[in-house]
């Protein structure tokens, strides 16, 4: 295909040059022609002149003597030269206005050119006395030129042919034959297979314009060879890398998301969408990744951090989800991924942020469960000594942070060990549930702190804002009541205990939590001491 394209482009150069050298002969003809016909026509008339003067004695005699015979025989000898076609003689107009000699033959034609001679009388050189008039044949003069183009245009036009031939034989030698063997040479490459990059051959030392281009194409394919090879080797070990890390991607286990700046998940893996969508749906409830978890603003507020070049590029957290009536737990790493390939990152470059989340809810409930029993009475459910006290220990600080009052009710059963002593300790079981039961009924275990101390001892604690005694002492005593109602302890069987309270309240009792239960357990003995069911301040042991 390409060596005809070559062929093509040989022939449109010979015709090119033929073509232009046919022109070149046409132009050139006529522009010969009508310089030959004009000048022609000049020279005829020249000649028609010249005649016209050979013959003006004569034809004055004529006129002087009104001769029409001899007149005659002048036009007539006038008409037998080829460049005239027409003639006359006119003599002069006698007393009446009647012209007295005209002799005319041939074409005359008086609109066209015509070349006069006054006829001067013989004796009287300023009379005249007729006129002759010679018509040059134009019809003649313009067939003599055509003629003669004739002749000059089809030797121009041999003479133009020879010379395109030669010269395209020429441009084929020196032109278009060199081009036609880097076309066939070209022709053999193909741009994917390097080895089919081959150099051009051409003649060494020529210094031609074809030689120095094809040593500059020759300089090109062996770039351009060493970069398709090192392209080849990339693409191969890029397709490698790329293979197995779609594989990983897909495949791996961990869900894997990417931001963009507007945190909104550009792609994801199956691992992802598996975690974040029910049984049945195709779709992500939405692409807003921090909406897919709880505490949208909190994330928000994360991913911005990640993002600004003060913070460490990585973090992790562990995030609640709420998926469909499930919750579940991730551990998620946060990366801020960089361009490895820039030292300084453009400002106005979209920054990408990498999610891989795992599943951690089982480990999360077991350690909710570890973190539970290690706070909580395995027996009641409420927070054991150790946790209590940390707890009440942070509510002192907040507390004296935000001037707020913690009233702590020291509370002991009345009557509980003799229900061991009769009913057993799995009865006495049931009733220290039931009791802590009734905590959690009366207090809010999300502000309030309900703890047992060991045994039948007991503290609550409270936060308020504004302490008021009267406002205490009516919960406490109604506490006291609700406690002393029947308790089941088997499908016959019932008991009741009692309770007694010893209250101390924050910062007026005791800024110190040893201090402050100290107070409180004060208070609580002083009731059990002077009849139980009862309860106690410790202001009204300072008054």
């Amino acid at each position: 295909m390409i060596k005809i394209i070559s062929q093509k482009l040989y022939l449109r150069v010979a015709l090119s040059i033929a073509l232009v050298a046919i022109v070149v002969s046409i132009v050139s003809a006529m522009l010969s022609y009508y310089s030959d016909l004009k000048e022609k026509k000049n020279t005829n008339y020249l000649l028609v002149q010249q005649l016209a003067h050979t013959v003006e004695k004569a034809a004055t005699i004529a006129a002087y003597l009104n001769d029409q015979e001899l007149s005659q025989e002048i036009i007539n000898g006038l008409l037998s030269n080829d460049i005239v076609q027409g003639a006359s003689i006119e003599g002069k107009s006698n007393t009446k206005g009647e012209i007295e000699l005209f002799i005319a033959n041939g074409t005359i034609n008086k609109q066209k050119e015509a070349v006069l001679v006054k006829l001067v009388h013989p004796f009287l050189d300023d009379t005249f006395i007729g006129v002759l008039s010679i018509y040059p044949d134009d019809k003649f003069i313009q067939q003599q030129a055509q003629a003669a183009l004739k002749k000059e245009f089809i030797l121009m036009l041999i003479q133009s042919i020879v010379i395109a031939f030669f010269v395209s034989l020429v441009v084929q030698r020196w032109l278009t034959k060199p081009i036609q063997n880097l076309t066939d040479s070209f022709a053999k490459i193909n741009p994917s297979k390097p080895e089919t990059l081959k150099m051009l051959s051409f003649k060494q030392g020529k210094r031609d314009e074809i030689s120095r281009l094809t040593q500059n194409i020759n300089a090109l394919m062996h770039e351009l060879h060493l970069t398709i090879s090192n392209e080849q080797t990339l693409r191969k070990k890029t397709q490698e890398l790329e293979a197995k890390f779609r594989l990983i991607f897909e495949q791996a286990s961990a869900g894997i998301c990417l931001l963009d700046d507007k945190n909104t998940i550009t792609t994801f893996n199956p691992a992802f969408k598996h975690y974040f969508t029910l049984p049945g749906e195709e779709k992500l409830s939405t692409l807003h990744f921090p909406e897919l978890l709880n505490n949208v603003e909190k994330l928000q507020s994360l991913l911005l951090d990640i993002r600004s070049d003060i913070n460490p590029p990585q973090t992790t957290l562990d995030v609640e989800c709420k998926i469909g009536y499930k919750t579940v737990w991730f551990h998620c790493l946060f990366v801020r991924l960089t361009d490895q390939r820039q030292n300084n990152r453009s400002p106005q470059q979209e920054q990408l942020v990498e999610v891989i989340l795992h599943d951690v809810t089982e480990r999360a409930e077991r350690e909710f469960q570890t973190q539970f029993e290690a706070d909580h009475d395995p027996l009641t459910d409420l927070f054991n000594r150790r946790a209590g006290e940390k707890r009440l220990k942070k509510a002192l600080r907040e507390c004296a942070k935000h001037g707020q009052h913690l009233v702590l009710m020291m509370i002991d059963l009345d009557k509980f060990k003799p229900i061991n002593d009769t009913y057993g300790h799995e009865a006495g079981d049931k009733v220290l549930i039931e009791i802590a039961n009734r905590f959690k009924k009366r207090f809010n275990n999300n502000t309030d702190i309900c703890i047992r101390l060991g045994g039948d001892e007991f503290i609550i604690a409270q936060q308020i804002n504004t302490y008021d005694k009267t406002a205490t002492q009516n919960q406490a005593i109604a506490l006291i009541d609700e406690l002393q109602q029947d308790i089941s302890i088997s499908q016959t069987k019932k008991c009741a205990v009692g309770a007694s309270i010893g209250i101390a309240v924050a910062p007026n009792d005791g800024n110190e939590l040893l201090e402050l239960m100290f107070n409180a357990d004060q208070m609580l003995y002083q009731v059990k001491e002077t009849g139980r069911g009862n309860v106690a301040f410790y202001d009204e042991l300072k008054k």
